[in-house]
């Protein structure tokens, strides 16, 4: 590949791209042409794409993840508290699970924690709402 009279390297650490190509790289990604992946030694992947793409993708992001920002529950916690909504005991969603009532106790209260509330109920309502549980 030449460019300008400089020429990117493959070899086993990847394409080596001569310094003087950046400029023209960068342009090239902000103006929404490419994307660019960079690996650094450790092996550490970055994608560089331009401001509109990210953006896009931030949107779809959000989109396809329900709940509040910055409350995710696990798919166990969505599990208990579904069943805690749909009227089931504690002790019944452990026995059905195969789990020790207190750690069916514990997953509540990481919910709870997670919402900022002091019941299940009030949880499972919040989680409802967000989508997270029917």
């Amino acid at each position: 590949m030449d460019h300008g009279g400089g020429t990117a390297v493959v070899d086993g650490d990847g394409v080596q791209v001569p310094d003087d190509w950046w400029s023209d790289v960068l342009r090239t990604v902000a103006g929404g042409d490419r994307r660019m992946i960079v690996e650094d030694a450790a092996g550490n992947r970055f994608v560089l794409v331009s401001e509109a793409r990210y953006r896009v993708l931030e949107a779809a992001e959000r989109a396809q993840t329900p709940g509040r920002p910055g409350v995710t529950l696990t798919a166990r916690e969505q599990e208990i508290l579904q069943m805690i909504a749909d009227g089931c005991p504690g002790s019944v969603v452990a026995e059905r699970l195969g789990l020790a009532p207190n750690t069916v106790a514990q997953h509540l209260a990481s919910v709870r924690r997670k919402y900022g509330v002091r019941s299940s109920a009030a949880a499972a309502a919040v989680a409802r709402q967000d989508g997270l549980i029917s």
